[in-house]
């Protein structure tokens, strides 16, 4: 028998747990305060949003029955109603400049500023946090094994509640990783179906 009959599915019909990418737009209130430059504590850098993430990403999708009691028996029925969603959090690579720790650091730092305490204590928004100008939308992708987009799991209206922490040792020469936490009202799943390039 040759070594080909020995596979009953191909190895590339299988998607892998180490191929997600998130991606996001930041938040309206940050368009000001982006730069590709200029590194400094004002401002955050737009290629810092790309994370290779890792970890519980998608939640368990649960439309829940109803009991029906009809001529002496229970029968089971949908709610039509969808279960409030968990906050979702997420693992990344701390990049070498820490660029992506200082994004979700500085989007956490608008909600709540870390020496004064309040909302946009910079005034980067129009000055009322019911506008919501802190919420974007938070998309995960899953890659085939040519690094393609095939699913998209979009995140409406989301802003972090969390940053993890880093653990240092001297002792340890591996790559540092972290994780933030984020809030959302939706989770809509689709299908990639344009040809979108690898990134």
């Amino acid at each position: 028998m040759s070594n080909a009959a020995v596979y009953t599915q191909s190895p590339f019909n299988k998607s892998r747990k180490d191929k997600f990418l998130m991606a996001f737009d930041l938040p309206k209130c940050f368009k000001n305060h982006e730069s590709n430059f200029n590194r400094n504590n004002n401002t955050v850098i737009p290629d810092s949003i790309k994370f290779s993430v890792f970890g519980a990403i998608v939640p368990s999708i649960e439309i829940p029955p109803v009991d029906i009691r009809y001529s002496g028996q229970t029968l089971a029925a949908s709610s039509h109603t969808r279960n409030v969603f968990a906050p979702n959090t997420v693992s990344f690579t701390v990049d070498n400049r820490f660029n992506n720790y200082w994004t979700i650091y500085s989007w956490l730092n608008l909600l709540n500023h870390d020496k004064t305490g309040v909302y946009d204590a910079n005034n980067i928004t129009s000055g009322k946090s019911s506008n919501f100008e802190y919420r974007t939308n938070i998309s995960i992708f899953a890659l085939d094994e040519y690094n393609k987009r095939v699913v998209e799991f979009k995140y409406t209206d989301a802003f972090p509640t969390s940053l993890g922490g880093i653990e240092y040792s001297y002792r340890d020469g591996t790559e540092i990783e972290s994780s933030f936490t984020y809030s959302y009202s939706q989770l809509l799943v689709s299908l990639v179906t344009s040809d979108i390039e690898s990134f």
